[in-house]
């Protein structure tokens, strides 16, 4: 799949549930957001579906994530059955960490290549405040057990807040002195809420990095596991990496090579704009065989591609949650 703009499309990020057990202020407004009902979320056999026509038309790498991916109830079966997947190389989950010390050895044993774990503090009060309620004790231990488990190419994901967290970036950088984690520094996106980006909150990477070198020169890496939009740097001394995502500052679009399947079933062309494909009325239309199902799949994907803006609106009508962000 080739788009408008003749970036490849390779890879799908599928959110398997808009369930979470956080309630993050960039992520959700304050009385939480509308839920879908349980028959409007693809099951696993519609995922899969989803993901091996994919594959026929050159996905070759996943992303699972939510709301929070561990919350859904038979998580690493569905990862299981995603590896056992020919053209499939390469299969990641994000997560918010909480229940990883339960799922690190299981998720390992599942074939998943590797996790992304969002981590915007590490102070207890400050995490219950921006969580609304979270235990900052309970991802510490998730990520211990990690990477004794065996994991490589873990990723921890910051969002940095002006005036919320922006105090705790060289304890960040502390934190992945001692750990082979690559640090992302990301910054604060459009939240379907308030549609647009939060001025007073919102540090570019810029800044941030000038921050981080208060701690020791950065040194850019050029290969690194799994790929990704961030920039990394390598710190001398450092077991871990150093990553800056500039999502609004410095948009990656021109690389971008990912389309997103929603937990209710919408085929999306980008995280913030574009479009998107009901492709759940397709799997569940009862006057379509197999043949007349792939073909309107096929149709699904391509046009779906070609509605992939050339850069980023900057502004989301959706909450993060229900999307998959």
């Amino acid at each position: 799949m080739i788009d408008k703009h003749s970036r490849k499309i390779s890879y799908l990020r599928v959110s398997v549930t808009d369930l979470c057990n956080l309630r993050c202020v960039y992520c959700m407004p304050p009385g939480g957001s509308e839920l879908s009902e349980r028959d409007e979320i693809l099951s696993f056999e519609e995922i899969l579906r989803i993901i091996k026509h994919g594959v026929t038309l050159g996905v070759n790498k996943i992303r699972l994530t939510g709301g929070e991916p561990l919350v859904r109830r038979g998580i690493t079966t569905l990862i299981k059955q995603i590896t056992d997947i020919d053209g499939i190389n390469d299969i990641a989950l994000t997560t918010n960490g909480v229940n990883l010390k339960e799922y690190a050895g299981t998720l390992k044993k599942s074939g998943l290549s590797r996790l992304n774990i969002s981590l915007d503090t590490l102070r207890p009060d400050r995490f219950a405040d921006i969580t609304r309620g979270g235990n900052v004790q309970d991802v510490f231990d998730g990520v211990e057990e990690v990477l004794k488990v065996g994991f490589t190419g873990t990723k921890m994901n910051a969002v940095i807040m002006r005036g919320q967290n922006d105090d705790e970036i060289l304890d960040f950088v502390r934190y992945i002195l001692e750990r082979n984690i690559e640090l992302r520094f990301i910054e604060l996106m459009a939240s379907g809420w308030k549609n647009m980006v939060d001025a007073d909150r919102f540090m570019p990477s810029s800044e941030i990095k000038e921050r981080v070198q208060e701690i020791g020169e950065l040194v850019p890496v050029n290969e690194r596991v799994g790929g990704g939009p961030a920039t990394i740097y390598r710190m001398k001394g450092a077991l871990g990496t150093i990553g800056f995502i500039s999502a609004v500052s410095k948009p990656f679009c021109s690389t971008c090579n990912r389309l997103r399947l929603t937990s209710d079933g919408k085929l999306r062309s980008c995280l913030l704009s574009g479009g998107e494909v009901d492709v759940r009325g397709l799997l569940r239309s009862s006057h379509l065989d197999e043949e007349e199902l792939a073909n309107e799949l096929t149709k699904a994907f391509k046009k779906v591609t070609t509605m992939k803006p050339i850069v980023h609106s900057g502004k989301n009508k959706a909450v993060m949650n229900q999307i998959g962000g």
